[in-house]
């Protein structure tokens, strides 16, 4: 049976439009979420070892070191840290102090996690929107890396988008436990 005419939501479910809305943005950011961590893994995180690798051979045997390997290295672990940082909230890596953690009743572990997840809005909230504001002056001023003649401002736009992509994940998943139906 249906709750509200032409609705396919459950009956006694809530159907309002926040509802709706708080379901979508944990769906899609989700889904961005594993996408952005599949990212990481499978190109940004080779990417970084092949080059850390043929910059050593080049140093240390040739005595011919790539010039710009270390801003690349340096921004692809940048990239490779923040497309997993969602991910890893999803599926509760992220560190706490488990010793003190453990030994709190059920109430003050909400507070914990309550007052965390408040945090990280608060942080990587502040962080996404100083990075968006960010972008429109590297593009205005051709900021490029210290050995590196490229531009920098896609980069920045890489670290606002995963920071909004965390935001949407603390605010649907506060408590930073993994879902059981969700796929990794």
């Amino acid at each position: 049976m249906r709750g509200v005419e032409g609705s396919t939501e459950p009956e006694g479910q809530g159907g309002g439009g926040l509802d709706r809305a708080v379901d979508y943005l944990d769906r899609t950011s989700a889904r961005i979420s594993r996408y952005m961590f599949r990212f990481g893994i499978h190109v940004t995180m080779p990417a970084l070892v092949v080059l850390v690798t043929l910059d050593v051979a080049l140093r240390y045997v040739f005595n011919a070191p790539l010039q710009w390997a270390r801003d690349v290295n340096g921004l692809l672990l940048l990239i490779s840290i923040f497309c997993a940082l969602p991910h890893a909230w999803d599926r509760a890596y992220h560190i706490r102090m488990e010793v003190f953690y453990t030994r709190f009743s059920e109430s003050r572990r909400r507070l914990a996690d309550v007052v965390s997840s408040l945090a990280g809005v608060v942080f990587f909230g502040l962080m996404a929107v100083q990075a968006v504001r960010f972008v429109p002056f590297m593009i205005q001023t051709g900021e490029t890396g210290e050995d590196w003649d490229f531009v920098l401002w896609p980069f920045m736009g890489i670290v606002a988008f995963c920071a909004f992509v965390m935001v949407a994940r603390i605010f649907s998943n506060p408590a930073g436990i993994e879902s059981l139906g969700d796929e990794a």
